[in-house]
């Protein structure tokens, strides 16, 4: 066998792959969407087709005629996640320039623990956590899906301290002689040249907040206090038998997080790559 056709096989077979892959990820959003701009009998053909008859977007009037307070949830879920992403950028930034800049004895000691805290699964922290809040008197309200955003998150705080690691420290010097402060050099010199992970810090807490079901479900119980995700389960039972209203629903939960990947998306590569450029 000549090495040209070596090479053929080789390439028929790594597209052959990649196409089974991408068949994998991409066939239940495209049986979503089909779902989607069906009308309900359509839905029940046996065998299923993938395709529509018609374009019929009746589905959506549906989700909103059976769930008046669906944009209410979405725009609690907007809110929510905007506060969180702030949050988890201005804490996490501040706490992580203090490891990456600040020379003191114990920061090689404390920056460990704080990664530790990764460890602990979720489930460990829900029971403390719910009788925290509920002394607090917080319970039925958004103030335990914000606050913990505002007080860092350890995956947060490790990305900022390496991507801050890899900003030359001549330029905190240089900041200082023009009679700039440690202040000056975080707002002014490292937060400017921190685009990429800050982008990727966007992307990654409002994606993680946007889809959270269990904070939303565990603290809140008004229903017009619920988020989107919360919103969709209810949804599951009042119109289980509604397969196009259902799909409908679960494509407006994602649309903000396609936008958010689809502009966002080189700012990932870019931040998650140069984290890891310095120890």
């Amino acid at each position: 066998m000549s090495a040209s056709t070596k090479r053929l096989f080789s390439q028929t077979g790594k597209y052959a792959l990649l196409t089974v892959v991408l068949a994998l990820f991409a066939g239940p959003l495209a049986w979503m969407l089909s779902t989607m701009l069906k009308t309900k009998a359509e839905t029940y053909k046996a065998p299923p087709s993938l395709l529509p008859e018609s374009l019929n977007f009746e589905s959506f009037n549906r989700l909103f005629e059976v769930q008046p307070l669906m944009w209410r949830w979405i725009g609690n879920s907007f809110i929510i996640s905007i506060l969180v992403v702030i949050g988890v950028i201005l804490s996490s930034s501040i706490v992580a320039y203090g490891f990456s800049r600040f020379s003191n004895k114990y920061k090689n000691r404390l920056f460990p623990i704080v990664l530790m805290t990764m460890m602990i699964p979720p489930s460990v922290m829900m029971i403390p956590s719910y009788v925290l809040f509920t002394k607090l008197h917080w319970v039925d309200t958004w103030l335990p899906l914000i606050v913990p955003a505002w007080l860092g998150g350890a995956y947060y705080i490790f990305l900022f301290r390496q991507f801050f690691m890899s900003i030359p420290h001549e330029l905190d010097e240089a900041t200082y002689l023009d009679g700039g402060n440690r202040w000056t050099v975080f707002s002014r010199v490292i937060l400017p040249l921190s685009k990429p992970i800050v982008m990727t810090t966007v992307i990654f807490a409002f994606v993680n907040t946007w889809l959270d079901f269990l904070g939303p479900f565990l603290y809140i119980k008004n229903n017009e206090m619920f988020t989107l995700s919360v919103g969709l389960q209810l949804l599951i039972g009042q119109t289980s038998q509604d397969f196009p209203a259902l799909a409908a629903g679960a494509f407006i939960s994602i649309v903000p997080i396609g936008l958010l990947f689809l502009f966002a998306q080189r700012y990932i590569v870019e931040g998650v790559m140069l984290t890891g450029s310095k120890g």
